[in-house]
């Protein structure tokens, strides 16, 4: 079946089940298994729709039925899993995708499982256990080799976990034996976790769901922070399926725990954070950069001229650099990217991103591999020296797992006589590092909080910068809200997280996303004035004015008094051509502020727009008489004076605004206007020749103002049937 039919169908049925239209959902999940012929499928839909119909059947007797909504939410399941099935098949075959390639290599290996391969592992880890590291040693090649080698089955069976759909019993049993095992590798049962995860944003599988929560209640902090950060971003890509009652017993037993509201929290809060990452690159490559490059000239210029009068031990109180900084504008960047990683926020992601390059990150589970000392590529005799930077690096706390490898592998790159100065500066501060790090983590809750962060940032990077991105569901592409979870959203409301959420988006510009998560607060709580300002704000900048009117108007009601709600409402109705519910607003501004020339003025321009043309005049002569320096009354004062018939009072402000100020194309049309109505022909053709060339040339605008204009000059005595006539004579000019 044609690919693309297939997805828009699929869709479709995902939709009919999140809307509970399961009728709808069954016909067209049966149409296209039908389709290709699957008789399997096909029988299993027949049979869950026939149970589907009885339980109508009974519900229409008014019976009671407690199971009724297990019932509906299981046979919707069974629907999204069998299109799930039909999918894979009709796209295993040709789909020249990174997942489909794997998954038609491993159903080659037909004699490897889930169970047998974890069972090679087990074998593999035990030979390179501690007592060959003993025997061998660690710069060994043939401790390399063995390094290799299991590396090798790691990533074979991260690629079978991976694509394996859906898990049997038996894989889950031997996962679930496999994440609880002591004698396995912490790293290896992380990468475990990761493959689970990556599997079911491919396709849903609640057994991946059973798995990940066992994961969360391990003792080992990075398994648990690993597996619930999965969890929840299955959970989201799996929204539109609940959970079944055993999942809800096994998540609602979770409930009861110290963690688990605090990791909700945290995990919430890091993952939308994902949105802004691309802002603070785009901020430390246009803004922080440049500034610093900029500098690079004073540097030199002072290294140049006065390195013999400094002294080395005072270089960070010389205050001729720190005032150098001051002047550029550097340190005041520098202390805002200091602010954002505070925040948690990733300014790593722009540096590291052109690290991505190695032969490393071309295999999807190496993005995921926990950073680990004892990886191949920094043992042997050749690494000698690189151990100990591995060693520290597997303790910073500030680089996610990818960002350390890709460091480790650009230091490999560096010429042998700096690396070797560079790791020997490395192995005499390690110690020093140590204890920094464990100074910095000694808070409760901040370690947890970091390795979340890390854990987002890890799994960020994949589907941002993995060179075949495009082939995998990004699951960040539209947010992740776990609100819109049905089984977290009775805990996100009693955390009463959702006000940081929204306050988030709000505060960095993303109204649509801010909008969503206020809309929801909104509807789940007592009317609030200042949260019905913040909709009606984010409303306006999504350009939404009449909704935005709608919320302030709330917000007025709820209090009269708040000046910011007034303006901004006054501002969206002379927007949307409503000048008169403007004023209204706009006078009880005033009547608080007398002197506030912005009101005044707006004030004059709601007259004007009304027709009100000798009020206009008294207002604009009031705001001239406030705030004569800025001149900002000029220009209205003088076309009402046009338009009340007063030309000489307009010629007067015309002329100031041309001696005053830089005249604009609007200047120059308004004076060959003025012109027109004193019977200075040619004086007019002048200033409206000038007004096109202030235009660029732009004719046709120039025509359009002048018939927009029309009415306003025959206000003045300008006879109509002059004025296409004056059109022409320019145009034959130019």
């Amino acid at each position: 079946m044609d690919k693309k039919i297939f997805a828009e169908a699929k869709g479709k049925v995902e939709r009919y089940v999140g809307e509970r239209r399961l009728r709808d959902a069954f016909a067209l999940a049966r149409s296209l298994s039908e389709g290709m012929a699957n008789g399997v499928v096909s029988r299993e839909l027949a049979g869950a729709e026939e149970g589907y119909r009885y339980m109508l059947e009974y519900a229409a007797r008014g019976a009671e039925d407690p199971a009724r909504d297990e019932m509906t939410r299981r046979f919707g399941s069974v629907v999204l899993d069998a299109v799930d099935r039909l999918d894979r098949d009709n796209r295993k075959a040709d789909t020249p995708t990174y997942y489909f390639n794997t998954l038609r290599y491993e159903e080659l290996q037909g004699e490897d499982s889930v169970m047998s391969l974890l069972g090679k592992y087990a074998k593999a880890a035990s030979e390179a256990s501690l007592f060959n590291y003993v025997v061998s040693g660690t710069h060994s090649d043939g401790f390399r080799r063995m390094l290799c080698e299991r590396e090798a089955l790691e990533r074979r069976i991260f690629n079978r976990v991976w694509v394996t759909h859906p898990l049997s019993a038996a894989d889950a049993e031997a996962l679930g034996d496999a994440l609880r095992s002591v004698d396995l590798p912490p790293y290896f049962r992380e990468l475990l976790v990761e493959a689970l995860t990556l599997g079911g944003l491919e396709y849903f599988d609640e057994r991946r769901i059973m798995l990940l929560l066992d994961a969360y209640g391990a003792d080992d902090a990075r398994l648990s922070v690993a597996a619930f950060t999965g969890l929840m971003l299955l959970l989201h890509s799996g929204r539109r399926r609940g959970l079944s009652a055993k999942a809800a017993a096994k998540l609602d037993a979770f409930r009861e725990t110290e963690n688990w509201h605090r990791d909700l929290r945290t995990a919430y809060m890091e993952l939308i954070k994902t949105i802004d990452t691309d802002r603070i690159s785009r901020k430390i490559r246009d803004e922080v950069v440049p500034e610093m490059l900029k500098l690079r000239p004073e540097i030199d210029k002072k290294l140049n001229t006065s390195i013999e009068k400094l002294d080395p031990a005072e270089m960070d109180e010389n205050p001729e650099w720190h005032d150098m900084l001051e002047k550029s504008g550097l340190a005041d960047k520098l202390k805002e990217m200091s602010e954002i990683q505070e925040e948690g926020g990733d300014v790593m992601m722009g540096t590291f991103a052109h690290l991505k390059s190695f032969p490393f990150f071309n295999e999807p589970a190496n993005w995921f591999l926990p950073f680990h000392a004892d990886y191949s590529e920094f043992t042997g005799d050749s690494s000698a020296l690189m151990q100990p930077v591995a060693e520290l690096m597997a303790a910073a706390p500030f680089l996610c797992d990818s960002d350390k490898y890709s460091f480790m592998f650009s230091l490999a790159h560096v010429p042998a006589a700096q690396r070797d100065a560079m790791m020997s500066q490395f192995k005499a501060q390690g110690d020093q590092l140590a204890e920094l790090q464990a100074a910095s983590l000694n808070v409760a809750g901040t370690e947890r909080k970091n390795l979340f962060n890390k854990q987002v940032q890890n799994i960020y990077r994949f589907y941002r910068l993995f060179r075949r991105k495009g082939e995998f569901p990004n699951p960040f592409a539209d947010g992740v809200n776990l609100v819109d979870v049905d089984a977290l959203r009775g805990d996100i409301f009693a955390m009463g997280v959702l006000p940081l959420v929204a306050e988030f988006y709000f505060s960095h510009g993303y109204y649509s996303q801010a909008l969503a998560v206020f809309g929801v607060i909104a509807a789940n709580s007592e009317p609030d004035a200042q949260l019905y300002q913040k909709m009606g704000h984010a409303m306006q900048k999504t350009g939404n004015l009449t909704g935005a009117v709608e919320q302030y108007s709330k917000a007025e009601m709820l209090d009269g008094r708040s000046d910011w709600t007034l303006r901004r409402m006054a501002r969206c109705l002379m927007s949307l051509n409503r000048p008169e519910e403007a004023l209204v607003r706009l006078r009880i501004l005033e009547e608080r502020h007398p002197g506030h020339v912005a009101t005044v003025l707006n004030i004059g321009r709601c007259l004007v727009e009304t027709g009100r043309y000798e009020e206009a005049i008294g207002v604009y002569y009031k705001a001239e008489y406030l705030d004569e320096a800025s001149g900002k009354a000029l220009r209205p004062l003088a076309w009402c004076l046009l338009l009340t018939g007063d030309l000489q009072q307009s010629r007067k402000y015309y002329e100031k605004v041309m001696a005053q100020t830089t005249p604009v194309h609007a200047d120059y049309l308004n004076m060959g206007h003025l012109a027109l109505a004193e019977g200075r022909f040619k004086e007019a053709l002048n200033f409206y020749s000038l007004n096109i060339s202030a235009r660029n040339g732009a004719i046709d605008d120039f025509i359009a103002d002048m018939r927009e204009d029309a009415p306003h000059l025959g206000r003045v005595g300008v006879d109509s049937t002059l004025i296409p006539l004056l059109i022409d004579s320019l145009l034959y000019t130019l």
